[in-house]
């Protein structure tokens, strides 16, 4: 058997070594592109992965969330107005991926809708949450 500090440090090892888990998440589509983005549930925004695709481009956060050119969160803001989003390239030298959503109608509620900017090109997108 092995000694308490151990198995502590074990469980630690692994809990740390697998990927976040979103415990919600905000799902884009337009014409030929979509973004699916995992959030955690804090009260401010909190993005722990993304995947898009955009014509030929395709972005992820890792493998888990799909396949594609790597980029990582930039800067995540929300407020009673909208979402706004920005994915970087992981030398934090390029945004690759923004996001701009509005809420429709007079309160804060879903569906948003905006514009996604993936490499350059632009593209209407409506977006719920799950």
């Amino acid at each position: 058997m092995l000694p308490k500090a151990t198995w502590l440090a074990l469980v630690a090892s692994l809990t740390l070594a697998a990927p976040v888990a979103a415990s919600g998440g905000i799902w884009c589509e337009g014409d030929n592109a979509f973004a699916e983005i995992g959030t955690g549930r804090l009260p401010v925004l909190h993005i722990v992965g993304a995947h898009a695709e955009a014509g030929e481009a395709a972005y992820s956060t890792g493998p888990e969330r799909g396949g594609g050119k790597p980029f990582v969160v930039g800067q995540a803001f929300g407020d009673d107005t909208g979402i706004m989003i920005d994915f970087v390239d992981p030398n934090f030298q390029d945004i690759v991926l923004s996001i701009r959503l509005r809420y429709e109608g007079d309160d804060a509620d879903w569906p948003l809708m905006g514009t996604m900017v993936l490499d350059n090109t632009s593209h209407a997108i409506r977006c719920g949450a799950d």
